[in-house]
């Protein structure tokens, strides 16, 4: 059952899949005309399960489910997975790079850098413990909301400052 973002429950299991480039504005449509009708008939063991979605930044997909009446099961998040797969190769984009990291430069504008380009700009000091970046591991919509966007040294990216 597809609901509003904001109705979910922040103890809702969330997962961010993060585009290996800009989704395009014609892509965004053909996702959400896509997604829209997978989330509303999505199930586990036959019980329909309450979820929703934001692309957020162009780049980002956001997949969210309130397990307070039914679990999304092993059977079910597969589902998932395969379907995201299956849109990532219809719009010609990757969200399963895991080597990406996403973070805002100067004025909000989102930067996309592979890990090792990364890593080089943390040598050159052109990103600091202070750069915010996209912390894609957290685990539920609380964290989403307080958690998602935040300096480097407040997620795992710190380990990368040695």
């Amino acid at each position: 059952m597809l609901v509003d973002f904001k109705l979910l429950s922040d103890s809702s299991k969330l997962w961010v899949f993060q585009s290996d480039k800009i989704i395009s504005p014609s892509n965004q449509k053909f996702l959400i005309n896509e997604i829209s009708p997978f989330l509303n008939d999505w199930s586990s063991h036959g019980a329909e399960i309450k979820s929703s979605f934001e692309i957020r930044y162009d780049l980002f997909l956001i997949v969210s489910v309130d397990e307070e009446i039914n679990s999304a099961s092993g059977c079910s998040i597969d589902k998932l997975t395969n379907f995201i797969i299956h849109l990532s190769n219809e719009i010609g984009v990757d969200f399963f790079n895991r080597l990406n990291i996403a973070y805002k430069a100067d004025s909000e504008k989102i930067n996309l850098q592979s890990l090792s380009d990364f890593k080089t700009l943390i040598s050159k000091a052109e990103i600091n413990e202070e750069s915010i970046v996209f912390n894609n591991l957290i685990k539920t919509k609380k964290d989403y909301i307080e958690h998602w966007e935040v300096q480097l040294k407040n997620s795992w990216h710190k380990t990368l400052l040695t």
